[in-house]
């Protein structure tokens, strides 16, 4: 089938399909008549396309960037056991070769070989309109749609890289780094239904280390709480006063009342924790859940532009251009860029 046809096929579906159809078929309704003409567009990706397991749960999609088992995925939503699993059904277990907070890429690396890698191809010539198709590891696509804005640059609040939903929170305030001068994040105030003052913290209180891991300035602590999940407890010692007191906190999602915008995002299902703060996305209007995220997005040429790299709204996928990634992707290989991912936490 060519392109301009299958498009056609889509299209025709696409009209006499609702809304709903645009994400995964469950069964072999108007789902699945919907995703079948973009079988043959997904084919040649799919087969680079692995499933990313943390602690036993699905994670995120892998792609393989080298055939003797590296892997491309979602950085942030690595944690504790990570897992790769494989088209034919074998579990590998993966090492992070290295990661890249910029644009959230992970190189996983696997005990296996004779990977098909996939290939990359340039997004400039992609213009508003075209259909794409997010590549799982199987024979259907994980959902598909349109470019709704071409590669761009973020800015505003798009462009601050912060975790959301995925990101354990203390709740504290914090002084800024003008206001307090010091070593460590000093707390301003108190959240008063938060983790931090169940645990005992204070106002005034000096938080110079969390998890044995020192705590040098307000920044290396926002940063270093991106690693943790609601619901981890974690050790955090302050200094107050003379004294030095260690408190165990276990960990909320966000306080606080969701601003409409945030409650309007979330109504068509979870977003992913890290969906700012990238170098430039190509944004569609394509529903990839979370865990589905880092795998390859094509045209209807089959041609990889880019990996899904964060769900940001209800009908909202942005993609990580190739432009952005084969940088990155020589320096991962080549080790300039190690990384470590976080322990699973006792949560009880």
């Amino acid at each position: 089938m060519t392109a301009r046809s299958l498009a056609a096929a889509a299209l025709l579906a696409a009209i006499a399909a609702p809304a709903p159809a645009l994400q995964p078929p469950t069964d072999r309704g108007t789902a699945g008549k919907l995703l079948a003409p973009f079988r043959t567009v997904v084919a040649q990706a799919s087969g680079s396309t692995v499933r990313v397991r943390c602690d036993d749960k699905d994670a995120a999609l892998g792609t393989v960037v080298f055939r003797d088992g590296f892997i491309l995925t979602k950085a942030s939503e690595l944690r504790g056991q990570v897992m790769v699993r494989l088209q034919d059904g074998s579990e590998h277990a993966a090492t992070l070769f290295g990661a890249d907070r910029k644009t959230d890429l992970a190189l996983l690396k696997i005990d296996a070989t004779n990977l098909t890698p996939i290939s990359f191809t340039a997004t400039e010539k992609t213009s508003v309109g075209n259909w794409l198709a997010a590549v799982g590891p199987t024979s259907d696509p994980v959902s598909v749609g349109i470019v709704s804005v071409k590669t761009r640059r973020l800015n505003g609040s798009d462009a601050s890289m912060t975790l959301n939903n995925n990101k354990g929170f203390m709740g504290v305030y914090l002084f800024s780094e003008e206001d307090f001068k010091g070593t460590g994040a000093k707390i301003e105030r108190i959240e008063s239904s938060g983790a931090a003052g169940k645990a005992g913290l204070k106002a005034d209180d000096i938080i110079i280390e969390v998890e044995g891991n020192a705590v040098t300035s307000r920044l290396q602590l926002q940063e270093s709480m991106e690693a943790y999940r609601p619901g981890d407890t974690i050790t955090v010692k302050v200094k107050r006063g003379e004294e030095t007191v260690t408190k165990r906190v276990t960990l909320t999602g966000q306080v606080g009342k969701k601003s409409r915008g945030d409650i309007q995002n979330s109504m068509g299902g979870e977003l992913s924790g890290r969906r700012t703060g990238f170098p430039a996305v190509l944004q569609t209007d394509m529903v990839v859940e979370p865990k589905n995220c880092g795998g390859p997005i094509v045209d209807l040429e089959g041609k990889v532009l880019g990996l899904s790299i964060a769900r940001a709204g209800r009908v909202e996928t942005w993609v990580l251009p190739t432009e952005n990634i084969l940088p990155v992707l020589k320096d991962l290989k080549a080790g300039k860029l190690p990384a470590s991912i976080p322990a699973s936490k006792d949560t009880k």
